[in-house]
């Protein structure tokens, strides 16, 4: 019951929880190989981030590596669930890319910190601005250390594609480390969100709190309560803006002002590649054309897929040839 609800929450549905075990087994079952790396971030956390690399077939050429980031309520898992025939991450290995395969604070595999517990609550402080401005940027220079490129290809889904939105405002710099950035069901505004669920939920935030003590931090990868409430936030504002810790002298002490500051999309300075279903309950139309208008020093390619919910973009039998053919394309071009 309590996985139905997180579910129905999401609106997108059914997403699965991975054991780092049960993903190398996935890759291995597929015929690659997978490697396990560990980054540990500034503020401490300590990342399982797993690696397919690129065939040992002399016919490869050295390409730029992949990361692909996962959603809320996923891991990496959900990038190689789909198997050989529909996966993204198999389609890029079997076009010679290095993939790279992240999960962000929280999850199951990226449950350790330097100092702290997963039991301890001080774990679970933070919202996925923490993932944008603390995992990102970890896991973006340890792929380029290892493999000795100066730029690299980045998919990201859902909360994958907003942590990557977050990195890009709040350290511009850090555009110049992206060969190619493509966002799958993009969230950033939530004002005509469908999803009646998340929707009421955002209207009570403590519900939150009292309903959810540790259901959210298990069920079914595991995000804290903040990823939750800042998301809620969005829905409720209308804006793309920082943590509201609902309280002007609070927001003061970490901000300098009353509320939260937005985040300046005019930071991303990149070609962006944008898909979006029509039957997405969560990134809709209105939202992602706003995404669209905000993000005006980037040269955006924004498509429509008939027929897709938000979590179609991963699993659908047709996404190889609707949406991941588009992608190799525009990296090859880029290699």
């Amino acid at each position: 019951m309590r996985v139905c609800l997180v579910y129905m929450l999401m609106g997108c549905g059914l997403q699965f929880a991975f054991s780092l075990d049960a993903i190398c087994q996935i890759v291995q079952r597929n015929r690659a190989e997978c490697e396990v790396h560990r980054v540990q971030t500034v503020d401490g956390y300590q990342l399982t981030v797993q690696r397919i690399p690129p065939p040992r077939n002399q016919s490869c050429p050295t390409l730029q590596p992949f990361v692909l980031m996962h959603g809320l309520i996923g891991s990496a898992g959900d990038y190689v669930a789909a198997g050989r025939a529909s996966a993204l991450a198999f389609q890029l290995h079997a076009r010679c890319f290095d993939v790279w395969l992240p999960n962000a604070r929280g999850t199951t595999e990226s449950r350790r910190h330097r100092t702290l517990s997963a039991r301890q609550p001080a774990f679970w402080d933070f919202s996925w601005h923490e993932i944008g401005v603390y995992d990102l940027p970890a896991i973006v220079e340890h792929v380029l250390g290892v493999t000795g490129q100066r730029q690299l290809h980045y998919v990201g889904h859902s909360q994958g594609t907003t942590v990557l939105l977050v990195l890009l405002a709040q350290r511009p710099d850090y555009n110049a480390r992206f060969a190619s950035v493509v966002l799958l069901a993009p969230i950033a505004y939530l004002q005509y969100l469908s999803s009646p669920p998340l929707r009421l939920l955002a209207s009570d935030p403590a519900g939150v709190t009292s309903i959810f003590p540790r259901i959210l931090e298990t069920t079914p990868a595991g995000i804290s309560r903040g990823q939750l409430l800042h998301f809620g936030q969005l829905i409720n504002s209308g804006k793309f803006q920082q943590y509201d810790y609902s309280s002007a002298r609070l927001n003061s002490l970490r901000y300098g002002q009353a509320t939260p500051p937005t985040y300046q999309l005019e930071n991303v300075r990149l070609n962006l590649m944008l898909f979006y279903g029509n039957r997405d309950a969560l990134s809709s139309r209105r939202d992602v054309q706003h995404l669209v208008r905000e993000l005006r020093n980037s040269r955006v390619k924004l498509y429509q897929v008939r027929g897709y919910n938000h979590i179609d973009f991963l699993y659908a039998t047709t996404a190889p040839q609707m949406i991941y053919e588009r992608i190799i394309q525009q990296a090859r071009q880029i290699n």
